[in-house]
């Protein structure tokens, strides 16, 4: 019987992709115990302002002297008033998408809440995204399971500990995986190319691979069935 394991970092509201990834797997884990990058999405998105330009939100996080710290490490940096204005950005150009209001309230609460850990803040807004596209999948974070090693050995590692035997990747993971140590261990890689789509948008042209919350305040539960059908599977 297949058990397909996928993983990823824990983004801050990512784009649709993420959530594709998701739904084809069985079991998802998320990479909490892998480094910070300083530059990736794990703290910052795009979202599309009312001038039909993009608008990125990013969590302050403390970095300094920090270099080689875990993403379940990093630390919100509480100084800085970012909770009110991502969420007052967020109504500022979505009030008016036709589903904004059924989700306004709910995302509200979280972002008025006192965040410590950036993880945990990514993982609630996740959550939340995951219940609003009826997504059910066994979710776990690799710095609670018994796994260790870097990059091929890590993944590895998961995917046995989960008593997995297929491992799904995004094609772009064929320039650094170690095929060959998932050969070994008798685990099937299977990779997909996931593209952006075009969806109905607020402010004038297409803007593509925006954060999840764009396509869900412009389409509501039809969101799911739209990334259901970008997709492919290519075999190695």
């Amino acid at each position: 019987m297949r058990k397909v394991i996928a993983a990823h970092q824990p983004n801050y509201i990512p784009w649709p992709g993420f959530f594709y990834k998701v739904i084809r797997s069985d079991v998802f884990v998320l990479l909490d115990n892998v480094q910070f990058s300083r530059r990736s999405f794990t703290h910052r998105n795009r979202i599309k302002g009312s001038q039909g330009n993009t608008i990125w939100l990013t969590v302050p996080v403390y970095k300094k002297g920090r270099f080689y710290q875990g993403i379940n490490e990093v630390i919100i940096n509480k100084t800085v008033r970012w909770q009110k204005k991502h969420f007052g950005t967020l109504l500022m150009n979505y009030a008016n998408a036709p589903f904004f209001h059924y989700y306004r309230e709910e995302l509200k609460q979280i972002y008025s809440n006192e965040w410590e850990r950036l993880v945990d803040f990514n993982v609630v807004l996740l959550e939340f995204v995951m219940k609003k596209l009826k997504i059910n999948r066994e979710i776990y974070s690799a710095s609670q399971l018994n796994v260790k090693g870097g990059k091929t050995e890590l993944l590895v590692s998961i995917v046995k500990e989960l008593d997995g035997n297929v491992y799904l990747s995004g094609a772009g993971a064929r320039n650094y995986l170690d095929e060959s140590v998932f050969k070994k261990e008798k685990i099937e890689i299977l990779y997909y190319q996931y593209g952006s789509f075009i969806y109905p948008q607020l402010w004038g042209k297409f803007i593509p691979n925006l954060s999840i919350l764009d396509l869900l305040f412009n389409c509501g539960g039809e969101a799911r069935n739209m990334i259901e059908k970008k997709w492919g599977y290519e075999k190695v």
